[in-house]
């Protein structure tokens, strides 16, 4: 088993491979393996000669994707623990932010953030001084300048690191808690990388990959940067920005490079089928594509059945796509579909998924729920679904799945409690609801996210998929949860982001949720479009949403033919209205 540092040594003899990166001003700029391994140890030296020893963490906040590659390999070469962290998106946001950076650097206890001149002032004045970081571990600010070069380097060093070392800490999204650094070693990387590219993916050296996604992310960082230099697998690498601009950058890609593996969340497959015209599609052929993955979120088959509908003109294959599972407790993956299989679903009835078993609806049956097939878990590997009491549970028994392998990771980095709470007796605890079927792996949400009304289960992703294709809500941006009551019991709630706050938007989204899933809806609050809490990697943050609605912090949206003032939100049936909501104008 070899470290990453030896296969970046290893892939140096291939002068013919390389990696791509694209700009966002369409610059393409090429790297090929043997400066790969060159840049790396140049910047892993400049980065000892500002004093880092191996061991010390480093965050990087690096926007452009060539820089925070070739500086996070570098710091891995140097044995020192890099810690990546997403750029600021937005000015409008820039408090938030701050509160993550902080907490981030003080979690980590880095000793330096490698950036750019244009975030250097913002950096130091707004989000470090701010919160006392710079007190508290002595956080330098080091230009990605200062590690292009510096004197003394000796080609011929020897740069090694031991398979069970930290390489990074990759911080999770903080959609549930805090962000907790996971530590991800060596050995995680080579076992992890391993499953995706030849157990998963069954890969060669003739594939190529294409990405547009956030490099400080698991599943762009491993399974794009990481994974694939394993494999001999070149990439493009697209910025991530534009992908969300303009979709089609992405299939277009996939087309000029003959790209045959890509990954994305749900939410990417429903905007580029929606979003790409005829006219940017026409001449691109995507029969190249072996392998479309799907995870990071809630996948839905209906989206990813219009995706292939749409695209199948220009050659694209249904067995193509590759819907996953996987988290960054367990590295990257811990369960892939089949590579030649089509898309597998199972139909499940909803009465019986309230009371916590899968069983298959009938034929027919109008109230049913259609799940995705996740896949299976890797050699080496293994899955259980498991009651509340600690119970394993058998076939289409709904329960929290359970991993335990070699790609689960070490822990959560200088969090005692949170790792044995997650990672103790053997078993990673993933927090997340689903069961197992013919050996398939089948999601339906997180645990302490369950909303139970009356003694049964309701799954918030089932209300909020409902809730998005009401005409006037913004699609995806909603959350559903519950909420007690004046007399203490449980209700359900939904926030959503709409184009325009009406009474009457708000009684079809109750009619909706309550025709499709049987719900009562207690209130639905329509909010400011783009104030929906979400984390660096887009994820809801259901419970920040629901922490907003009870201390008054929503943007209510201002209904524009009410003179500007805002609807009071829907009562529930008790004559129950939420508190008096500050920021409403």
């Amino acid at each position: 088993m070899r470290t990453l540092i030896e296969v970046l040594r290893d892939n140096a003899v291939h002068t013919d491979r390389s990696v791509t990166f694209v700009r966002s001003n369409g610059e393409e700029l090429s790297v090929s393996y043997p400066d790969l391994w060159l840049t790396a140890r140049k910047r892993a030296h400049a980065l000892r000669s500002l004093g880092l020893a191996r061991g010390d963490r480093v965050a990087l906040i690096l926007p452009d994707p060539d820089e925070f590659v070739l500086t996070f390999l570098a710091a891995l070469t140097a044995g020192i623990v890099a810690v990546p962290m997403y750029p600021p998106q937005t000015l409008a946001k820039l408090e938030a932010y701050g509160d993550t950076v902080r907490h981030v650097l003080a979690a980590s206890g880095a000793r330096a953030v490698v950036t750019t001149e244009a975030l250097r002032g913002m950096l130091e004045e707004h989000l470090l001084a701010g919160g006392g970081v710079k007190t508290h571990g002595g956080v330098r600010v080091v230009l990605e300048r200062e590690i292009h070069e510096a004197d003394g380097f000796d080609p011929d060093a020897d740069w090694s690191v031991e398979l069970d070392e930290t390489a990074f800490l990759q911080f999770t999204s903080g959609s549930t808690s805090s962000p907790k650094g996971v530590m991800v070693t060596f050995r995680n990387l080579a076992v992890n990388s391993h499953a995706i590219m030849f157990d998963g993916l069954r890969s060669t050296p003739e594939d190529r990959g294409v990405s547009w996604l956030p490099l400080y992310h698991d599943m762009g960082l491993i399974g794009f940067v990481i994974a694939p230099l394993y494999a001999l697998v070149q990439v493009m690498f697209l910025p991530t920005t534009a992908f969300i601009r303009r979709p089609s950058i992405w299939l277009d890609a996939i087309h000029r490079f003959r790209g045959t593996i890509t990954f994305a969340p749900n939410f990417a497959y429903a905007l580029a089928t929606r979003a790409v015209t005829e006219t940017q599609a026409a001449g691109w052929d995507l029969s190249c594509m072996r392998a479309l993955g799907c995870g990071a979120e809630p996948i839905q088959a209906e989206v990813l059945r219009g995706f292939l509908t749409r695209f199948a003109k220009n050659g694209l294959r249904p067995e193509s796509i590759l819907p996953s599972y996987g988290m960054a407790e367990a590295t990257l993956a811990i369960t892939f579909s089949d590579i030649d299989a089509t898309l597998t679903t199972d139909r499940v009835d909803l009465m019986a998924m309230r009371a916590g078993m899968a069983k298959p609806a009938a034929d027919g049956a109008a109230a049913a729920l259609e799940l995705v097939a996740c896949g299976r878990s890797f050699p080496g590997h293994e899955i259980s679904v498991v009651a509340p009491d600690g119970t394993h549970l058998e076939d289409r028994q709904v329960g929290e799945v359970w991993l335990r392998g070699p790609s689960v990771t070490v822990g959560y980095f200088n969090e005692p409690a949170s790792t044995e709470d997650t990672f103790g007796g053997g078993w990673l605890r993933t927090g997340d609801l689903g069961y197992l079927a013919d050996g398939q792996l089948y999601i339906c949400g997180r645990a302490k996210d369950l909303i139970i009304l009356g003694g049964k289960n309701y799954y918030p992703q089932d209300v909020e998929r409902i809730v998005s294709r009401v005409d006037g809500i913004r699609d995806g941006q909603c959350v559903a949860f519950s909420r007690l009551d004046a007399s203490g019991g449980e209700q359900a709630v939904v926030v959503a982001e709409c184009r325009k706050s009406t009474p009457e938007l708000s009684q079809a989204v109750m009619r909706a949720v309550r025709a499709e899933v049987g719900v009562q809806l207690a209130e639905v609050i329509l909010i400011k479009r783009g104030t929906l809490a979400k984390t660096s990697s887009g994820k809801v943050r259901r419970r920040e949403m629901k922490r907003r609605l009870e201390t008054g912090e929503l943007e209510l949206a201002v209904a524009e033919d009410k003179g500007g003032v805002a609807p009071p939100p829907v009562p529930s049936r008790s004559g129950v209205f939420p508190p008096l909501l500050s920021g409403a104008s």
